[in-house]
């Protein structure tokens, strides 16, 4: 398939996930991505920083235990959503946090996304819906009950809050967000018009899941990576 055309470093692409995701997921200057390095440390974007604005040099370093260790700007005082998070969860590499418009109201009615389209049938299986938390997570003891409840899952619900997408690379977890959010604007739209979505049918969609994540997340990734980069390109300093 076609090449980004760059060889990006992991903070790098961190600061391109976020301007990538900032038109669907950003909430002004509230919302986090996490990536799980090998040496068990977290890179974050900085606290107080728009997704939209966000360059490789402002990315953030933390320790398991949410401390910073390498960057210039401190770290959001939720950072325990996704330290415990990744602690549970080592399939979870990406860990993408915020309160999308439609996920949100969904999240504020009670009512849960439909997989009603065919490219949601990614999220066959994995989707949950936290209705009991600790909304602002600022304790070791806050993320990991946050964890038991999302269990497994890579998209999730937050009643009230917002959002959760959960991926192995930084192309799922920005093919599932964006996916995630229009699922749930199909799931608004529904509710709006006064109708009932039609389920997708043929669950448990095996064969269509696994063609979803064997095509997308690179394709996705690189393409958007591309006219990013194009129309700004100072992402990357």
């Amino acid at each position: 398939m076609p090449p980004i055309g760059h060889t990006l470093d992991e903070r790098q692409s961190l600061a391109c996930a976020l301007r990538i995701l900032a038109p669907s997921w950003q909430e002004n200057l509230s919302g986090h991505i996490t990536f799980a390095c090998d040496d068990g440390t977290l890179l974050a974007n900085p606290w107080g920083k728009w997704w939209a604005e966000v360059q490789a040099s402002d990315i953030v370093c933390v320790d398991p235990e949410g401390g910073v260790i390498d960057g210039r700007w401190d770290v959001t005082p939720a950072v325990f959503l996704h330290t415990e998070l990744h602690r549970a969860r080592p399939d979870a590499t990406v860990i993408v946090h915020n309160h999308p418009r439609h996920a949100t109201f969904l999240a504020c009615l009670g009512v849960e996304p439909v997989i009603a389209h065919q490219n949601s049938a990614i999220f066959a299986g994995e989707l949950a819906w936290v209705d009991e938390y600790d909304g602002t997570i600022e304790s070791v003891a806050a993320g990991a009950a946050l964890a038991a409840r999302v269990g497994n899952a890579s998209g999730i619900v937050l009643a009230n809050h917002g959002a959760i997408v959960t991926g192995a690379t930084f192309g799922e977890a920005c093919y599932k967000a964006v996916t995630f959010e229009r699922m749930c604007r199909f799931t608004a739209d529904a509710l709006r018009a006064g109708r009932e979505l039609r389920p997708l049918p043929g669950a448990p969609y095996t064969a269509l899941k696994a063609e979803l994540i064997r095509n997308t997340p690179d394709a996705y990734w690189n393409g958007a990576v591309r006219q990013l980069v194009t129309t700004q390109p100072d992402v990357l300093e």
